[in-house]
């Protein structure tokens, strides 16, 4: 059973008579990297605001390591690195100025754990470059850099990508990518639908403050399944064929396409089978799992405005 770093029980926050965070409740395990998804003013920012200590917890409970924050704070922040909305360096410093004057506030961090965290986030090439030169990327990675010093085992990332460049969103995924299959849970918070499938193992969506659901990344790729077979004669034809060979199929016709919600490969092959069979023109066969950005419309529509939610556009 995996052992869990963070947990949120009941968690609440109101501010004058609103309520911000509504009950919310999950567990995070060592070593995955865990996202909180929702659309700007879902509460994701109010909440970890809360699991570092920065604002009081008006009901509920966090325990970090087994460490209620609120009754044992020092005990509880001992192992846990934390960007809460951007990085505060100084920019008339070098970069490696920045992050020894941070480890000077730190029991135990050497230089050299220093020099390690420095190759760790690949900042090498500019470290001793004032960190006004920087790009937001190269910010974002001293940024980590300095959450990571001293050893963290849970790093808090609140909306770290913001800004980043594709490269840097790569090169960003990689790192944290890394760090938890070192044994490091990391949480990150965005609004950014694409980016959060890619990068996280689990996502809690959030919406007006409440727990929706807690998508497994892993396991969507096994569920939600439809195949779409491209057919280049009568599609209606194609759909007969289908449907006499297993009624309970559930087809639907789309253009060109039969579109059958099924993952079990026999099937696939079996339909192709008959449809060739059939004198059906099979042009191509794709198999495509419901992405998270239709998973998170399909759960939340019901409960507001979505405008905020940034999706990027392919073009």
């Amino acid at each position: 059973m995996s052992t869990h770093t963070l947990e949120l029980r009941n968690l609440t926050k109101k501010i004058k008579g609103k309520t911000i965070v509504d009950d919310l409740s999950f567990s995070v395990r060592e070593g995955e990297i865990f996202g909180l998804l929702g659309p700007n003013g879902a509460g994701k920012t109010t909440t970890i605001r809360m699991i570092v200590g920065l604002i009081s917890i008006t009901d509920g409970d966090v325990l970090v390591n087994g460490n209620n924050v609120s009754k044992d704070f020092e005990k509880a922040m001992e192992r846990v690195g934390a960007i809460v909305e951007n990085p505060q360096l100084y920019d008339f410093m070098s970069g490696y100025k920045n992050l020894m004057q941070y480890a000077r506030i730190m029991p135990d961090i050497t230089k050299e754990r220093v020099d390690e965290v420095v190759k760790l986030v690949d900042l090498d090439y500019a470290i001793h470059d004032k960190v006004k030169t920087y790009s937001l990327g190269m910010r974002q990675r001293l940024g980590v850099a300095q959450a990571l010093l001293h050893k963290p085992n849970i790093l808090i990332l609140d909306e770290p990508t913001n800004g980043l460049d594709p490269q840097g969103m790569y090169d960003l995924r990689n790192y944290l990518r890394m760090l938890a299959n070192n044994g490091t849970s990391v949480i990150v918070s965005s609004h950014i639908l694409a980016e959060m499938q890619l990068m996280c193992d689990r996502v809690a969506i959030i919406q007006h403050g409440k727990l929706v659901r807690i998508d497994e990344i892993s396991q969507r790729e096994e569920t939600d399944v439809k195949v779409h077979f491209v057919i280049g004669g009568d599609v209606s034809d194609a759909k007969r064929v289908i449907s006499d060979l297993n009624p309970e199929l559930v087809v639907e016709e789309s253009g060109k396409e039969l579109v059958v919600e099924t993952a079990d490969i026999k099937v696939i092959a079996e339909i192709n089978k008959q449809l060739v069979l059939a004198g059906v023109q099979v042009v191509g066969i794709q198999r495509k799992t419901k992405t998270l950005e239709e998973r998170f419309l399909e759960m939340t529509k019901k409960g507001g405005d979505l405008n905020e939610v940034a999706v990027p556009v392919n073009k």
